[in-house]
């Protein structure tokens, strides 16, 4: 990265390198110019100084991909205002909780998209509790107590050139998967992300398919690519793998990176995907085998990733030249200003290299804080227990490799320690995944006379036998890492994110416990 152009370019002249945004759907292409959607964002910017909108002030964002939402995170850099990023697979209780935690005084919604009834779902929140001002829809109205701004009226706004972007002012919310408490809400201010597209500048090509949605740390960081390269952004409304492959081959997409699903019903389309050339994805389904080999076959290589909302999608990446290491998690920093470390979690001390351990962080990209309840300061004592010594304690299990490259394993809080040893679940899983019937296994830890003991829940074909699963564990696993029981379950119990579903852990401990006692 050129640190030079740091002082130089703002998150709004990072946008403006953007060539064009290419939204796709199953008939058609819309297609935006960087000048169209900078006349845009003057409108939106003087529109909502019209409304009142303050610097520091929040607007949640309940959108699909698209160009509305690109603009909206534009016009915010400008004005200095908060993007509180909302999935749209939210509904009422979630909606409450991150919108109304946030203090957003907007709330943006679609209410054609995919027919969701918004004002429904909206109908069954306290409106107390939300505490919006209005509804910005980008099509009819939303039934409420809050008046409704309808789009094309802010697309009729008086522009406005204000200009307030600085490095310091807040930009942007996620909100933590939340799976064992409230969601925590991550704050990055405008410097780490405009410096994060400039690393990502040498890594992503002319044009970039950003399939996961932005409302999520991985999806916004394709979009930061773009902005960092000058790419064009390919997108859509919500992931096809039939349309992203057509647009891929139809537009010459050079830069995808996604889950591992997505990836692999990618490469299964059969369509010309040679234009390809860096291809990254992270591991979301420890079950699904065979995705960088299946990448392989049509000539894609792809590379595994590392990231988190606290420190953005693409903070390492796998060098492709090293095929036996490619596709593992983690990988080589990728800002040369960035720096990792491995510690003992239960002493703070550091591990040598080859060790595992807990992982550490520090770098230009990381998150300002979690924001506090209201959404006016950081929650310092929430963040400072999360830093060490200015290090930020990523709850993940890791070992570096090198200086600058390390291998992410698992969540520590999904890490085992059995008799008296730290164990990655995914070795248990592994096993059990030997027996052809079985599609997915989860591993968790439960608290029994004697010490922690582990139990698997399947999901399998036919029914399971049990004790033949054990056996079949026992031949090939240390005594202490047999799971007591395997159970057999329909579907796993899961969160919606940003990227897809994340498996409850604590709902599986919970249904492990009743099961065992």
């Amino acid at each position: 990265m050129d640190t030079k152009n740091l002082d130089r370019l703002s998150l709004p002249d990072l946008f403006s390198r953007i060539k064009r945004v290419v939204v796709c759907h199953e008939n058609e292409d819309q297609k935006t110019s960087s000048e169209q959607m900078q006349e845009e964002v003057d409108r939106i910017c003087g529109g909502l100084t019209d409304w009142g909108i303050e610097p520091g002030d929040r607007v949640a964002v309940w959108l699909p991909n698209g160009v509305p939402y690109v603009e909206l995170l534009w016009a915010a850099a400008r004005l200095g205002i908060v993007i509180v990023s909302v999935n749209t697979r939210f509904r009422s209780t979630e909606v409450e909780d991150i919108v109304g935690r946030s203090g957003a005084r907007l709330l943006v919604v679609d209410p054609s998209f995919l027919g969701i009834d918004f004002s429904g779902i909206l109908s069954r929140i306290d409106p107390t509790r939300l505490g919006i001002e209005a509804v910005i829809s980008l099509g009819g109205t939303i039934k409420g107590p809050w008046p409704t701004v309808h789009w094309d009226e802010l697309l009729r706004s008086t522009p406005s050139d204000v200009d307030r972007a600085s490095p310091s002012l807040p930009w942007i919310v996620f909100t933590t998967s939340g799976t064992t408490s409230a969601p925590k809400l991550v704050l990055h201010h405008q410097q780490s992300p405009a410096e994060h597209a400039l690393d990502l500048e040498e890594w992503f090509g002319q044009s970039v398919l950003a399939a996961v949605p932005l409302c999520g740390v991985f999806g916004y960081t394709m979009l930061l690519g773009a902005m960092g390269a000058g790419s064009e952004l390919v997108t859509m409304p919500v992931f096809d793998a039939s349309i992203a492959s057509l647009a891929i081959e139809r537009h010459g997409v050079t830069t995808f990176h996604g889950s591992d699903e997505m990836l692999l019903r990618i490469v299964e389309s059969g369509r010309d995907l040679s234009s390809l050339n860096a291809v990254g994805y992270a591991r979301f389904d420890n079950a699904l085998e065979g995705v960088v080999e299946a990448a392989s076959r049509v000539g894609v290589d792809a590379i595994g990733l590392y990231g988190m909302s606290e420190v953005h999608a693409i903070y390492s990446h796998r060098d492709s030249d090293f095929k036996d290491r490619s596709s593992v998690p983690g990988g080589t920093l990728v800002s040369t200003r960035a720096e990792a470390r491995v510690i003992d979690p239960s002493t703070g001390d550091d591990v040598p290299i080859g060790l595992e351990g807990e992982l550490l962080l520090k770098g230009p990209s990381l998150f300002a804080g979690y924001l506090a309840d209201g959404g006016t300061e950081i929650d310092r004592a929430l963040t400072d227990a999360h830093f060490v010594d200015g290090w930020f304690r990523t709850g993940d299990l890791g070992r570096l490799e090198d200086d600058r490259t390390f291998e992410y394993l698992a969540r520590l809080g999904d890490v085992l320690r059995l008799g008296g040893f730290l164990v990655n679940p995914a070795e248990i899983e592994d096993c059990i995944l030997r027996d052809p019937n079985v599609e997915a296994v989860q591993v968790v830890g439960i608290d029994l006379t004697g010490g922690t003991k582990p139990v698997a829940f399947v999901i399998s074909k036919k029914p399971i036998n049990e004790d033949e699963l054990r056996m079949e564990c026992r031949s090939a696993l240390a005594a202490y890492k047999v799971p007591v029981r395997i159970l057999q379950l329909d579907e796993f119990p899961v969160t919606p994110s940003a990227n897809g579903s994340k498996i409850q852990k604590v709902r599986l401990r919970e249904l492990a416990i009743q099961e065992v006692n």
